[in-house]
């Protein structure tokens, strides 16, 4: 063992690759331990081996090579094992964070819905309470999409009577759903 501190002292490769030869698997199997990853246990002993040929003039001949490579591959495969806890609790927190910023929109979203639903449902209530003439000629020309001369024809009417039945229509919807009005003026231009 002092032979080879000795010759790894003098810059001689073929101790430094005796060394290697002999604690590389060991060495390997003790990163593994600890990591459960073969690449990366491969990876620590590397730089184990890069960190003694940096260091072999400064290693006295009383040091134990076998302890200083062994301890040295414990602390970095320790040190790995610490970051990554780090990066979990990491990950943990911004998947938490992800999750509240979906849960607040999905919120926004819902709430957008059932607003939705109950001016939908209430819109068509309006509709159906208003008088007969009112609503067939209101139908016929917001759903049905006819013009109003198509509407006096169809109902045998004349256009001022089927202008007269939309202005009433309007103005007892615009009552009724006063309240919505704001919503209503927002769905409008946003499905113009």
């Amino acid at each position: 063992m002092h032979e080879q501190l000795f010759s790894l002292s003098k810059d001689q490769k073929s101790s430094f690759r005796e060394v290697y030869d002999k604690y590389y698997q060991p060495l390997c199997h003790l990163s593994k331990y600890y990591l459960g990853d073969t690449a990366e246990a491969k990876g620590v002993v590397q730089e184990a081996f890069v960190k003694l040929w940096e260091v072999r003039k400064e290693i006295n001949e009383d040091s134990n090579l076998k302890n200083f490579l062994f301890t040295l591959v414990k602390n970095n495969s320790l040190n790995i094992l610490k970051r990554r806890q780090i990066l979990l609790k990491h990950h943990e927190q911004i998947k938490w964070m992800e999750i509240h910023y979906q849960y607040e929109s999905l919120m926004k979203v819902s709430g957008s819905y059932l607003e939705f639903e109950e001016l939908k449902e209430n819109i068509d209530r309006a509709i159906e309470n208003l008088p007969e003439h009112c609503r067939a000629v209101f139908k016929m020309s917001r759903f049905e999409d006819l013009k109003n001369k198509e509407i006096a024809a169809k109902l045998g009417v004349t256009l001022k009577t089927v202008e007269a039945h939309l202005t009433k229509a309007l103005k007892i919807l615009r009552k009724e759903l006063k309240d919505y009005l704001p919503l209503i003026m927002i769905l409008t231009n946003f499905l113009d």
